[in-house]
């Protein structure tokens, strides 16, 4: 049982209305948020692979997967206990700790994956953006704090030199930058991608300090890290495996994908949009790719200490940072046969 953490149900968005999850057994089951509203092929790693290969049950977990709309959402429930592990980008955990909001990161799952992108070629910098009007999938994403900051590095004042607005994903933003309604669209890596398969040609004008940093990260209540690190662990070495199948077979992981997605299939298949699919895929891919001499999911302190260099944030200091997140659970959630598990992706059927 989570004790304080357990609850009835688990309040949740997701397809653009509030839904209900019960949670029976919280020491079995667990429910984990992406916190987006599109589940692409993209998160594959993180969603249908763990449940598909049944890497969670097989450590134990029955869990459920749902999407949130915006990384704020997803703080806030697991600061209320009614989710128990979420996505969520560095800089909003820093941030939910300044408010006093008792979340945790305990795993990384990817270098930075958001990017901010432009079509119009006299757009070369943050700089060239004053007076500018720039997009974001919600205001509520963790997109919003990352090109807060990058504004501010280029000498820019993020609250009176530049708008941010929602313009959504896909066909709205798409709209949003044809109409010329955003000069810059701040996003993340699968949501580029969709967009460059149906044309667009776009240039990216990140600032150098964006790959110094942590990127995507796995968040917890306090509560879980102290009083079920059994559940943690279990929960993380599978999101490892997965990680560990998906990169040693990407047409596999994308057919599974489908099927337990079948939105995110394309309606007519084809060698094209099969190629399409793996662009969103290997978007995200490329940057879960483990560093030599790293652990999965393994924290660095210079990388969450470039975040309070740049930020526009007030985050407190290095010891709050380090708070925010751990390591502890890292050597037991690596604790695998990784050959064995690229051996079993690349003879997968899917």
């Amino acid at each position: 049982m989570f004790g304080k953490l357990k609850c009835s149900t688990a309040v949740f968005l997701a397809a653009g209305g509030l839904m209900l999850a019960h949670v029976a057994n919280a020491a079995d089951k667990v429910v984990y948020a992406l916190t987006t509203s599109n589940i692409s092929v993209g998160n594959a790693a993180q969603s249908s692979i763990p449940v598909g290969m049944e890497y969670w049950k097989n450590e134990g977990l029955d869990v459920g997967v749902i999407g949130l709309a915006g990384t704020m959402l997803g703080v806030q429930q697991i600061a209320t206990g009614a989710v128990q592990f979420a996505t969520a980008g560095p800089e909003a955990v820093l941030i939910a700790r300044q408010k006093g909001l008792p979340i945790v990161a305990v795993y990384v799952m990817s270098t930075p994956i958001y990017e901010t992108v432009v079509t119009d070629d006299n757009i070369k910098s943050f700089k060239d953006l004053k007076g500018a009007t720039i997009g974001l999938p919600e205001m509520a994403s963790g997109s919003l704090p990352y090109a807060r900051s990058a504004v501010k590095d280029a000498g820019l004042d993020p609250d009176k030199d530049v708008k941010f607005i929602s313009v959504g994903l896909g066909s709205s933003a798409a709209n949003a930058i044809r109409q010329k309604e955003i000069a810059a669209w701040s996003v993340w890596d699968t949501g580029v991608a969709a967009l460059e398969n149906s044309g667009f040609k776009f240039t990216k004008i990140d600032p150098p300090w964006l790959s110094k940093m942590p990127g995507n990260v796995i968040i917890t209540h306090e509560d879980m890290v102290k009083n079920h690190p059994d559940v943690v662990v279990k929960f993380l070495r599978g999101l490892a495996k997965a990680t560990v199948f998906s990169l040693a077979n990407p047409e596999a992981t994308v057919r599974n994908h489908w099927e337990m997605y079948p939105a995110t299939k394309p309606q007519e298949m084809t060698p094209q949009t099969f190629a399409d699919s793996l662009h969103i895929y290997e978007s995200r891919a490329s940057r879960m790719v483990k560093a030599p001499g790293r652990k999965w999911g393994e924290n660095v302190d210079a990388e969450w200490g470039n975040i309070l260099l740049y930020s526009v944030e007030s985050l407190g200091d290095a010891d709050t940072m380090r708070a925010s997140y751990t390591n502890q659970f890292i050597d037991e959630v690596n604790d695998f046969d990784e050959e064995a598990v690229i051996a079993e992706a690349k003879a997968s059927k899917w």
